[in-house]
C-alpha cells in the first residue's frame, strides 16, 4: 500500500525533477542554437540513404558523450533498492502512482481478482509462501528414509522420468544420459545406497515433469492428484534434500540439483521475483567454489567427462545470470575477469562417457545437437553483457565504441548456423517448435542488444546525422521485436504451430516487448513535439519508418498486452502504459493537422543495417494483425481513456523526450514489482532460459488469421 507520506515525497521528487529537466532543456536549447549551422542543411535523397546505411566512421573520441546516468537508489519505508540502466520501469510509476493513478496500482490485486482470473491460475503467496522454498519454506526436518517414501512406484516414476528427457528443457544438457540413467537404475537397486542430493536431483526432475503435463492439460500417470499440488509437494521435497545434505558442503550434483531447482521457483509466477536472484547467488558462489569458472584442461585432476560436463553447467549458470541480472535491474554475479571455462563441444551425449579419455573433436555447428543452441546462446552473450555493461558505467561511453560493440554484435549473430537464423512461420512448417522457439530466443536476444546499445541516442542529439545510424538501429530493432511479439502471439493460439509448446514464452521475454514498446512510444512522441520544427530530422524520420507503421504496430502490441491485462500486473501497466501513448501520439498528430490515423498507410524503411540478417516479414500486414483496422478506429480515439481518467497524469513524460532518462525509467517501472499483484501460477516451465511464463493455455479461443 503506498502511503500519504511516500505519495508526498514522490511529488517533491518530480517537482525537483521537473526543474531539472526545465533547466537541462533550456541549455540544450542555447547549445542547439549555437550549433545550427553545422545541422542547418537538409541532405538529399541520396545523402539520406548513404548516411543510414552505414555507421558513421572515424568519430572524433572528444565527442559529446551521451546523457550520464547510471542508475538510480530507490528509497522506500523498509529499505533501499538499486537499479541500474537496463531496466524498462522509470518515469512511469514515478508519475502513475500519483494522486488519483495510486489507487489503481494499489489495488490492482483487487481489480483482477478471482472472479475475473484465468481459472487455471494459481495464487502463488496464497499459503503465505511468498519467496522460494529454499529461503523462506517452512517445513519439518526429515530424513533420507521418510523421502524415499514420498516416491511414487517405480512405474509412475519411469514415465515421469521419460517426460522430462523428451521435453526438449534447455536444462536437459546439464546431466549426461546416459550416465543418469546408469546412476538411475542403480538407485531403483538399492535406494538407500544414493546420496541424498542424487535424490533431490530426481524430485526436480519429477518436479519439471510434471509441470510438462500441466501446462499441456495431460492428465498424470498413476492417479497423483492436482498437478499444481503435486509440483508444490516436489519442489519441497527437492529443497528438503539439499538442506539434509547440508548443500553448502560442496557434494557432487549439489549445483545440478540447485540449477534444477532454479527452473521450478521461475514457474511458480508469472512475475519477477526478486528471490530468483537470490537462489542464484548461491548457485554461483557454489559453483566457483567448486571451480566451474575454470576450465578443466588446466586441472589435469579432473576426468575428460567431469570437464565437459562442467562446461556444460557453467555455460548455462551464465547465461543465466545475464538473464536474471537485466530483467532485475542489477549488476551480474559472476566476475567474467576470474573466469576461462570455456564453451562446450558440439557432441552428442553418446560421444563421450567417463571412460573417456581424450575429448572427442567439435561436429561442426551446422550440425544439430542437444547442445549446439546452448553454445550458440554462450556466444551472444558475452556481447549482450558488453553492452549492458558499457550502458551501465559510471561514465558514459562514447559513440565509436557503441559502433564497435554494435559491429561485434552484427559478427556474432551472422556466424550463427542457418538453421538457428530467424524465418518466417510458412518456412518452418516442417521444423519441432523447440527449434522454432530456439530461433526466435536468438533473435530476440540480438534485437534486444541492438536496443539496449543504441537507445541512449534516440532523443540525445536527435538532429545530429552523426547519432542517425543508432537512431535507426534502435528503432529497427525494437519494430523487429514486435513483429516477433505478434508472430508468436499469433502461433500459440488455438490451431498454431506452437499452441502446444507456449509454455517456451516466458516473463523474461515479456521484458524485451515491455522495452521495444516504450522505444517506440518515445519515438512516436519525439515526432509529435518536434513537428516540422527540426526538418532534417523529420525528413530523415519518413524515410526511417512511417509513423502509421509504428502506430500500428504499437495498436497490435497494445491487445496482446490486454489479453493477458487481467493475469498479469506487467501486462496491465504494460497495456495502460500504451493506451496513453497511443492516444498522445494520435492527438499531436491532429493537432499539426495531420491525417486521421486508420492503420491503413504501411510505410517500410528504405534503408537496411549493414551486416544485419533480422527479419520483419511484410507478411505480417493488416490481414494478419490481433484485430482488424476497423476495431482500431474503434478504440485508437478518446475512448482510450475514458475508462481511467488517471492515465492522463503520465502524459507529462512526453514533454521532455530531449531529455529522456532511461535509467530512472528502468528503474521506477522495476520500483513497482516490489508489491507485485498475488503470483500467478501460469501453464508454463523453466524451458526457455529458465524464464517464467507469460502465455496462459487458455487464452480466448479465436480464429487465426493465416
Amino acid at each position: 500500500m503506498v502511503g500519504i507520506g511516500d505519495l508526498s515525497n514522490r511529488v517533491r521528487h518530480l517537482e525537483d525533477l521537473v526543474l531539472s529537466l526545465r533547466k537541462e532543456i533550456a541549455g540544450r536549447q542555447r547549445e542547439g542554437a549555437e550549433s545550427a549551422d553545422t545541422c542547418s542543411a537538409i541532405p538529399d535523397d541520396d545523402a539520406r540513404q548513404e548516411v543510414l546505411r552505414r555507421p558513421p566512421q572515424n568519430i572524433d573520441a572528444t565527442e559529446d558523450y551521451a546523457e550520464d546516468s547510471t542508475g538510480r537508489m530507490l528509497v522506500g519505508r523498509v529499505g533501499t533498492r538499486w537499479v541500474d540502466a537496463t531496466h524498462w520501469q522509470a518515469i512511469l510509476d514515478d508519475i502513475t502512482e500519483l494522486k488519483d493513478f495510486a489507487e489503481p496500482f494499489e489495488h490492482i490485486g483487487d481489480e483482477t481478482g478471482d472472479e475475473t482470473r484465468d481459472s487455471t491460475f494459481v495464487d502463488a503467496a496464497a499459503d503465505g509462501n511468498h519467496g522460494p522454498t529454499l529461503l523462506v519454506g517452512v517445513f519439518p526436518p526429515v530424513s533420507q528414509s521418510e523421502l524415499l517414501t514420498f516416491l511414487p512406484p517405480r512405474a509412475v516414476v519411469d514415465r515421469l522420468v521419460s517426460r522430462y528427457f523428451n521435453s526438449k528443457e534447455p536444462s536437459i544438457v546439464i546431466l549426461h544420459v546416459p550416465t543418469f540413467y546408469r546412476e538411475y537404475t542403480q538407485f531403483w537397486d538399492n535406494p538407500r545406497e544414493v546420496s541424498v542430493v542424487w535424490v533431490g536431483l530426481l524430485y526436480t526432475i519429477l518436479c519439471c515433469s510434471v509441470a510438462s503435463y500441466y501446462r499441456a492439460g495431460d492428465i498424470l500417470p498413476g492417479a497423483l492428484g492436482e498437478s499444481k499440488d503435486i509440483i508444490d509437494a516436489y519442489r519441497t521435497r527437492a529443497v528438503q534434500c539439499l538442506v539434509l545434505a547440508d548443500y553448502t558442503t560442496l557434494r557432487r550434483y549439489t549445483v545440478e540439483t540447485l540449477v534444477l531447482y532454479l527452473g521450478t521457483e521461475f514457474i511458480r509466477s508469472s512475475e519477477t521475483q526478486f528471490g530468483i536472484s537470490v537462489i542464484l547467488g548461491v548457485i554461483v558462489r557454489l559453483a566457483m567454489h567448486m571451480g566451474y569458472h575454470r576450465d578443466s584442461k588446466r586441472h589435469p585432476s579432473l576426468s575428460v567427462f567431469d570437464g565437459e560436463m562442467r562446461r556444460r553447467v557453467w555455460a548455462l549458470i551464465s547465461q543465466i545470470d545475464h538473464l536474471v541480472a537485466f530483467q532485475a535491474g542489477l549488476p551480474r554475479i559472476i566476475p567474467d575477469l576470474q573466469c576461462d571455462t570455456e564453451l562446450p563441444r558440439n557432441l552428442l551425449d553418446d560421444d563421450f562417457d567417463e571412460a573417456t579419455k581424450v575429448l572427442p573433436v567439435s561436429r561442426p555447428a551446422t550440425e544439430r545437437t542437444p547442445i549446439t543452441y546452448t553454445i550458440m546462446k554462450g556466444m551472444l552473450m558475452p556481447v549482450f553483457g558488453q553492452i549492458v555493461e558499457k550502458t551501465c558505467l559510471a561514465r558514459s561511453t562514447i559513440h565509436e565504441e557503441v559502433l564497435r560493440l554494435d559491429k561485434q554484435l552484427q559478427d556474432v549473430h551472422a556466424s550463427l548456423p542457418p538453421f538457428l537464423h530467424i524465418r518466417t512461420m510458412n518456412l518452418s512448417i516442417t521444423d519441432p517448435p523447440d527449434l522454432i522457439m530456439q530461433r526466435y530466443n536468438l533473435e530476440l536476444l540480438y534485437q534486444k542488444s541492438r536496443c539496449v546499445l543504441h537507445r541512449q541516442y534516440l532523443t540525445v542529439h536527435r538532429s545530429d546525422l552523426r547519432y542517425a545510424y543508432s537512431r535507426w538501429t534502435c528503432v529497427d530493432a525494437a519494430m523487429h521485436i514486435l513483429q516477433h511479439q505478434n508472430d508468436i502471439y499469433q502461433e500459440t493460439l488455438p490451431g498454431g504451430q506452437l499452441y502446444k509448446d507456449k509454455w517456451y514464452i516466458s516473463s523474461l521475454t515479456t521484458h524485451d516487448f515491455l522495452m521495444a514498446a516504450m522505444i517506440l512510444c518515445l519515438e512516436l512522441s519525439c515526432k509529435s513535439i518536434h513537428g516540422p520544427q527540426n526538418l532534417q530530422s523529420e525528413t530523415i524520420n519518413t524515410d526511417l519508418e512511417g509513423r502509421d507503421e509504428l502506430l500500428q504496430t504499437l495498436q497490435i502490441s497494445y491487445h496482446i498486452w490486454i489479453a493477458f491485462s487481467k493475469t498479469s500486473k506487467e501486462a496491465w501497466k504494460a497495456s495502460k502504459a500504451l493506451e496513453v501513448m497511443l492516444h498522445n501520439a494520435k492527438r499531436g498528430h491532429h493537432s499539426q493537422g495531420g491525417e486521421q490515423l486508420t492503420g491503413d498507410r504501411q510505410l517500410r524503411p528504405h534503408v537496411v543495417s549493414p551486416g544485419v540478417s533480422g527479419h520483419r516479414s511484410s507478411e505480417n500486414s493488416q490481414s494478419q494483425m490481433f484485430v482488424s483496422g476497423e476495431t482500431y478506429s474503434r478504440q485508437t480515439g478518446d475512448q482510450y481513456m475514458a475508462r481511467d481518467s488517471s492515465l492522463w497524469a503520465i502524459e507529462g513524460m512526453a514533454d521532455t523526450v530531449e531529455t529522456f532518462d532511461w535509467y530512472a525509467w528502468d528503474n521506477q517501472i522495476q520500483h513497482d514489482n516490489g508489491e507485485v499483484m498475488s503470483g500467478t501460477w501460469m501453464d508454463s516451465s523453466a524451458a526457455a532460459d529458465f524464464q517464467s511464463p507469460w502465455f496462459p493455455h487458455t487464452t480466448s479461443p479465436r480464429e487465426r488469421i493465416d
